[in-house]
């Protein structure tokens, strides 16, 4: 399988690769162990964590440019195609580890930032993006950074200190999508959290037609034992690294259910629910969180 495979990728061939993105703490872990147990589609892996390291380097190497790489590579197109093999031999490398499924699904929330760049490079992919109601979305910021702090760690969570900060944080993640939504043709669709967990059914048959993936639904909910191979889902060792044991929730091996949804109520106070509100109003309104008065 693995020489058939490199064959393949030295012939041009492109795999069909599925980026679940969307933005911190909306959900993306939990749907994208859903979504990796699709018939024909790798297996759960954790975030893609060298695409997302290779495109900030991208991007912020295209800023300055001419001072650093201009005498190298020349014309900026040849370090553009530099990063488009890194990320195809990334991609092909994937894909042969777990014996080159029919879909490749690959999640990391920081990757949102470049998906509309990646799109434009890439006919061959297809993006999800996971949408939560911004206000418990920045709820669960808020506990990151608490217990950040209790562990004296500086990190970007606790550098967000108001709410105007939490909700320019949250529409960073989409506002390129958004702006650009024309440009993905049928290739990208939004999937709220809020509709995902509460009949899961109904949207992995919308993921399916969209993607390709085939999913026995109550399968797909469940967490199942090789889920539990992934340290991603082991709590013990989140936990002795306090970075990202911040990060952990129970719901990562939990069967998937509402229990998360409005739970912002037990962190925010009113008067930032009405800050955050009216500061997201546009994604309020359109995702139907609440209406504008």
């Amino acid at each position: 399988m693995g020489n058939n495979s490199l064959e393949k990728n030295s012939a041009g061939y492109q795999h069909n690769v599925l980026f679940v993105g969307g933005a911190m703490r909306s959900g993306t872990t939990v749907i994208h162990r859903a979504l990796c147990t699709a018939e024909n589609s790798n297996p759960y892996i954790s975030e893609s964590w060298f695409l997302s390291d290779i495109m900030r380097l991208y991007r912020w190497n295209l800023t300055r440019y001419n001072v650093r790489h201009a005498d190298q590579f020349g014309d900026v197109r040849n370090f553009r195609e530099l990063i488009w093999l890194n990320i195809r031999q990334y991609i092909s490398l994937v894909s042969v580890k777990y014996n080159d499924p029919e879909k490749l699904i690959l999640k990391h929330p920081e990757l949102t930032y470049y998906f509309f760049e990646l799109s434009k490079h890439f006919q061959n992919f297809k993006f999800i993006v996971i949408v939560r109601d911004p206000r418990d979305v920045i709820a669960s910021i808020i506990k990151v950074a608490e217990r950040h702090k209790e562990s004296n760690i500086s990190s970007p969570q606790t550098e967000i200190v108001n709410v105007k900060q939490h909700c320019d944080n949250y529409s960073s993640y989409y506002i390129d999508i958004i702006n650009n939504i024309e440009h993905f043709d049928n290739r990208l669709i939004f999937v709220k959290y809020e509709d995902f967990v509460n009949s899961p059914g109904t949207q992995l048959l919308r993921i399916s037609q969209f993607s390709g993936a085939r999913y026995d639904a109550d399968r797909a909910v469940e967490f199942l034992p090789e889920h539990a191979s992934s340290q991603n889902f082991n709590k013990q060792i989140r936990e002795e690294d306090p970075f990202s044991g911040a990060f952990w929730s129970d719901s990562y091996t939990e069967s998937i259910s509402t229990s998360r949804i409005g739970r912002y109520k037990e962190v925010l106070n009113d008067a930032q629910i009405e800050e955050i509100e009216q500061r997201l109003q546009f994604f309020g309104n359109r995702f139907n969180y609440w209406n504008s008065n």
